[in-house]
């Protein structure tokens, strides 16, 4: 019986991830004090590379759409490298961050919303909008 209602649950991609209310540094906080874990941001397909930086100045290689999002697990940012043309579901995201689409002069990223809605697009070479909010981005399309 077991074996059957597992077997039957919906996998987490359909099972979308909470989504942040407030700046994610009082989130962690009043996580903290209800004894709630943080979870580390991920991203399906994985990305090509994934690194943490202090700040929130990094690079972003040529032909790539680089995804920056706080990681309440380490209290820094952590930025996604995608290179190759997926759409790419994003879980635990949440909060203020940015990105860089450094792809081929013209290449359209779409970013979408929890109804599978583009709310956003950029052409490369572009950054993020000021004051840029992972709240409403449930996918990146970076081609």
């Amino acid at each position: 019986m077991l074996t059957t209602l597992l077997g039957a649950a919906p996998a987490q991609a359909a099972d979308p991830a909470p989504r942040a209310v407030g700046s994610t540094e009082q989130q962690v906080g009043a996580h903290a004090e209800a004894g709630v874990l943080a979870n580390s941001p991920g991203i399906s397909p994985a990305a090509e590379r994934v690194r943490y930086i202090s700040g929130t100045t990094y690079s972003c290689p040529t032909g790539r759409l680089c995804a920056r999002v706080w990681d309440p697990t380490r209290s820094t940012y952590k930025v996604f490298d995608l290179y190759y043309c997926n759409t790419y579901s994003l879980s635990y995201w949440g909060g203020r961050g940015g990105f860089y689409n450094y792809q081929t002069d013209g290449t359209v990223a779409r970013f979408y919303n929890s109804s599978g809605t583009a709310v956003h697009t950029s052409i490369a070479r572009s950054t993020a909008p000021s004051g840029w909010n992972w709240d409403p981005i449930w996918k990146i399309k970076n081609c």
